[in-house]
């Protein structure tokens, strides 16, 4: 005898308000929750880095290395390492829970807007202003990255990496999606059309074969 499937709960959205913590980094250009989300960072204008506690909300550390205010940070999987970028062209990677800064990683020719571990936190991706998705290996001690992806026209205002794929928002009008086992690239356009057929033919999505080294 077949039993129903169970019905699907509805979405429920946060309807009241937890917590306000008042960083004291001036303005806080992102926040970001750890891996299993009992702490949360900020990222200041004072260039600084605070780690919080989510249920007390209490500060817990604060890292200070970059030259300008810090514009992304993200946690490792096992919370022992956080990446950051600034608007002082750089990258660096931190020992938790020491505060102490492991590796300062200098190559984009502009802001750093956007970073992410991989899964396993081997590689780190940084997206710029200069237009580039520049991926760094956690665990060598070269300086130079070991892939840059430069297709954007323009700067790059976001990623978003999930296990093989990573998605990437530029302000040039497009969302790329890399698929990085298949070396493949797949681009659409989001904006207003202009009548050409270059454009149309843009407007239409792309597929570019990459280089998976």
């Amino acid at each position: 005898m077949a039993f129903p499937e169970p019905r699907p709960q509805p979405i429920r959205l946060p309807q009241q308000l937890l917590r306000s913590v008042d960083c004291k980094q001036g303005a806080v250009r992102a926040v970001r929750f750890n891996a299993d989300g009992n702490y949360f960072l900020t990222c200041g204008s004072d260039k600084s880095l605070k780690l919080w506690s989510a249920s007390r909300g209490a500060l817990l550390k604060t890292y200070s290395g970059h030259g300008y205010e810090v514009l992304d940070v993200d946690s490792s999987y096992d919370n022992s390492q956080l990446c950051s970028c600034s608007a002082d062209k750089t990258v660096i990677l931190w020992d938790v829970a020491t505060g102490q800064v492991n590796r300062k990683l200098r190559g984009h020719a502009g802001r750093v807007n956007c970073i992410q571990f991989n899964e396993e936190a081997s590689v780190m991706l940084s997206g710029s202003i200069d237009g580039t998705v520049r991926c760094w290996d956690t665990r060598s001690r070269k300086r130079d990255p070991i892939q840059t992806l430069d297709e954007a026209r323009d700067g790059i205002s976001s990623l978003k990496l999930v296990k093989h794929e990573l998605l990437t928002g530029s302000v040039d009008g497009r969302v790329r999606r890399y698929d990085l086992r298949m070396g493949q690239l797949h681009a659409d356009y989001i904006g207003r059309l202009i009548n050409s057929k270059a454009a149309r033919r843009e407007s239409r999505g792309s597929v570019t074969v990459l280089s998976p080294h």
